[in-house]
């Protein structure tokens, strides 16, 4: 970066070509940055659809880049969608506007968004993948924690994961990619359960499926100490 006395001591004609260069050097870096977030996300998005997970990430001695895939919500036929659900749930979780418009809180929206894709499964319950399906099995005090402290946030439980099996970070860990996204898909049938009445379950999921649409998009998050900055 140019010292301020060195700025204060240029000519006006000096200073304009100055800013026209670094205007011009920003430009080619955004485009050069551009292209390589562009790269790092291709690649993210290869193994996020190759391992089923919503979620990477990349180190490098200077730091890291995440690589995640968002979705959002669209609600086709609302009226359909509340006569669905009982209207406790809907109250206590959709917030009807002046505009007619809906805010869903994040249980919900994250409850219609796996009955939409599919990302949820009654299959296990999670007491019984923790002991029958992890790479390292936790012993009871490990197993009661993680009972407690899983949500089905993959980075989020990622990081629990590495505390709770006492690793130093991510990258001296087991790959639990697989495991993190059946966890998901646990928590998501558990929130499922405990929205949605039990009779007639699978119909009334096919039903709310109808209901919606949800849209994806992959993102990229770079990371480093912005302290090193010169």
């Amino acid at each position: 970066m140019m010292a301020l006395e060195k700025l204060k001591a240029m000519e006006e004609k000096e200073l304009v070509s100055e800013a026209v260069r670094l205007d011009q050097e920003q430009k080619r870096c955004k485009r050069e940055l551009d292209a390589v977030k562009a790269e790092i996300q291709a690649r993210g998005l290869r193994v996020i659809e190759d391992r089923n997970t919503k979620y990477v990430k990349y180190y490098s001695p200077d730091g890291s880049a995440a690589v995640t895939d968002t979705q959002s919500l669209d609600i086709l036929n609302v009226d359909k969608l509340k006569g669905l659900i009982s209207e406790g749930v809907w109250k206590q979780n959709v917030t009807e506007t002046t505009k007619t418009d809906y805010k869903y809180k994040p249980m919900l929206e994250r409850v219609l968004k796996a009955i939409f894709t599919g990302d949820y499964t009654f299959e296990y319950s999670l007491e019984e993948f923790l002991e029958g399906s992890m790479p390292v099995k936790p012993d009871e005090k490990q197993k009661k924690l993680l009972l407690k402290k899983l949500k089905g946030d993959y980075a989020k439980d990622k990081d629990t994961l590495i505390s709770v099996f006492g690793y130093e970070d991510e990258r001296t860990a087991p790959d639990f990619d697989v495991e993190l996204w059946f966890i998901y898909k646990i928590k998501n049938g558990e929130l499922i359960r405990a929205v949605l009445p039990e009779e007639f379950l699978d119909q009334t999921i096919q039903d709310i499926r109808k209901c919606l649409m949800v849209d994806s998009k992959t993102s990229i998050t770079i990371d480093y100490d912005k302290e090193e900055m010169i």
